[in-house]
């Protein structure tokens, strides 16, 4: 446990460093600030366009930081010796994906608390000037447990971006395998109800069963969408049941098997 701590120390601090982080993190809270500007363009429901453009900025800077910063330091290149270096040293690769994947996740997750902190700042501040014909709630309770779903969405994205890294070698095509599995997840259900609808439903009970299945490797994660729930006059008890806690649950569960198999490829792979 020391090692893995430590290396995700070592990883936390070496985000740190680097310009490119601050960089994205400065361009998406100004992105934040600037969007309070463009509310003049919408003439009704001003409450959702800000919660959907305060939280969609969130998954555009997590999935920017992913693809960008994560894979070049996960990913095992030609160019990029520091994992060779890292496993050198007396650490398992077991303690290796834990580590980098703990110390990435602490550095996710405090680019994103930024990120959160100003958009709950901007929300609190914007809804009595537009008053309660336009912005008639806002739940903070939900408001958190709608942040927490998108955290675990970007957690597994960053999990995926181990295990794909674990099999292959090369920072681009981790990156293109990350961004087709993201694509995926977000059309199969779209696709599913189109093909249910346009078929009768006894030629459609093989295709279902494919579909069915496929859901299981690249799962809906509309499911943890809760920005509806942050404008509704629901009870923060009504939102904490069944519907909120088994996606969480399910998906924390998928995230633990992604890093099961990442460690356990990353024990059968060679460095050379």
């Amino acid at each position: 446990m020391n090692r893995i701590i430590a290396l995700a120390h070592i990883t936390f601090l070496n985000g740190l460093r680097r310009n490119a982080v601050w960089g994205l993190c400065l361009f998406a809270l100004a992105f934040e600030v600037c969007g309070i500007f463009f509310m003049d363009f919408f003439g009704h429901n001003l409450g959702r366009v800000i919660c959907d453009f305060q939280f969609s900025i969130m998954w555009a800077a997590g999935m920017i930081f992913i693809l960008f910063y994560a894979v070049q330091a996960i990913a095992w290149d030609d160019e990029h010796k520091a994992i060779d270096s890292i496993l050198a040293r007396p650490i398992s690769r077991t303690e290796f994906v834990l580590g980098s994947m703990l110390g990435l996740s602490l550095l996710l997750l405090c680019f994103e608390l930024l990120l959160a902190a100003l958009a709950l700042g901007e929300i609190i501040w914007v809804k009595p000037i537009i008053g309660e014909t336009y912005f008639p709630v806002f739940s903070i309770p939900h408001f958190f447990i709608t942040w927490i779903a998108l955290q675990l969405i970007l957690l597994i994205h960053l999990a995926i971006v181990m295990l794909v890294s674990s099999a292959i070698r090369g920072a681009f095509p981790v990156m293109l395998l990350t961004l087709a599995y993201s694509l995926i997840c977000s059309g199969l259900p779209v696709v599913r109800q189109s093909i249910f609808q346009n078929q009768p439903a006894e030629t459609s009970s093989g295709l279902e069963s494919t579909l069915q299945g496929m859901s299981m490797l690249f799962p809906d994660f509309s499911k943890l969408d809760f920005k509806d729930t942050i404008l509704s006059y629901q009870s923060i008890e009504s939102i904490i049941g069944i519907s909120a806690w088994l996606p969480l649950t399910l998906s924390s569960l998928y995230l633990a098997i992604i890093l099961l198999l990442s460690c356990m490829i990353y024990q059968r792979r060679d460095i050379i």
